[in-house]
């Protein structure tokens, strides 16, 4: 009996050692994204700017859509991606991880370029000052 007193202890001392995850819901995150073609910058990602369910990427110069993973119903990660007519195709995927207020990710282009990135939650981002950019899509690091 003083074994199984003992060992229901133990295991639910480490029931609450696990990883907490939030949700990216309204925030702000600077990264720094690597390419498969060797570049490396940093973006902000802006979660529900303009509008909720929006994800603007400031050097994608594109507002696009995402949405929580597991059919919207698992608030740490998310999948976002280009809307139609929009000048490049890009897929994202990710998670934030609340207690370390870090958000990892990877992304793919329509011309399989693929793409990883992590970074730490902000209040205020500006990945273009400074940057050689037009602000025009066509200057974006998301493809070579």
């Amino acid at each position: 009996m003083k074994r199984i007193a003992a060992l229901t202890i133990l295991i639910l001392g480490f029931a609450p050692i696990r990883t907490t995850h939030a949700q990216a819901v309204g925030k702000l995150f600077q990264v720094t994204v690597k390419s498969s073609f060797g570049t490396t910058f940093t973006d902000c990602f802006r979660f529900d700017t303009p509008n909720s369910g929006d994800l603007t990427i400031d050097r994608l110069f594109q507002t696009i859509t995402y949405r929580h993973g597991q059919l919207d119903s698992v608030q740490a990660r998310f999948k976002a991606v280009s809307r139609s007519g929009q000048p490049l195709s890009i897929m994202f995927y990710g998670e934030e991880i609340e207690a370390l207020e870090l958000l990892t990710g990877e992304a793919v282009n329509e011309f399989g370029d693929t793409f990883v990135l992590a970074g730490l939650e902000t209040s205020s981002c500006n990945a273009i000052a400074g940057e050689p950019t037009t602000g025009d899509p066509s200057s974006t690091p998301y493809v070579r």
